[in-house]
């Protein structure tokens, strides 16, 4: 099964794929490794917004981490086709916390977990999930996603 086929047997979607909104690039590669721009939980124009409290619903709390992820993933699919990832590396999750708030994991969690349904054992990685004061537009979550890109993709 292919990775797009798998993606759409969890009945997840890509997004198309978001363009820098800033002076940066969505993708840069070094040396076969893929560093992807950070990705806010934008759905369509709106965002799912922060901060995240003990309150928030799990399923928005999903909904973000999952989000940022096939943001992520659409990026890497323009930049050098889903089918050339090897394997997923390191997450770095910036979660918007309210006050009192500390369970940034679990913020993280969501994202985590499409990686690992949609490439496997490659998708399992590293990862950090760090407490801010704020992200763009209010968002929830940024997530940034590293990954290695396979030796034969000619990139």
């Amino acid at each position: 099964m292919s990775i797009r086929e798998r993606i759409a047997a969890l009945g997840l979607q890509l997004p198309e794929a978001p363009g820098p909104k800033g002076d940066y690039v969505p993708v840069t590669i070094h040396a076969g490794v893929a560093y992807v721009s950070g990705q806010v939980c934008r759905l369509g124009d709106g965002v799912i917004s922060g901060p995240v409290t003990d309150q928030t619903s799990p399923a928005q709390v999903t909904q973000a981490g999952q989000t940022c992820a096939l943001r992520a993933l659409s990026v890497l699919d323009q930049a050098v086709g889903l089918e050339n990832v090897e394997r997923i590396l390191f997450v770095r999750g910036f979660v918007y916390g309210g006050e009192g708030f500390h369970s940034y994991s679990k913020v993280v969690d969501g994202a985590s977990q499409v990686l690992i349904d949609v490439f496997g054992e490659q998708g399992r990685h590293a990862r950090s999930a760090v407490g801010v004061a704020g992200l763009p537009s209010g968002g929830m979550l940024e997530l940034e996603v590293t990954a290695v890109i396979k030796h034969n993709s000619h990139l």
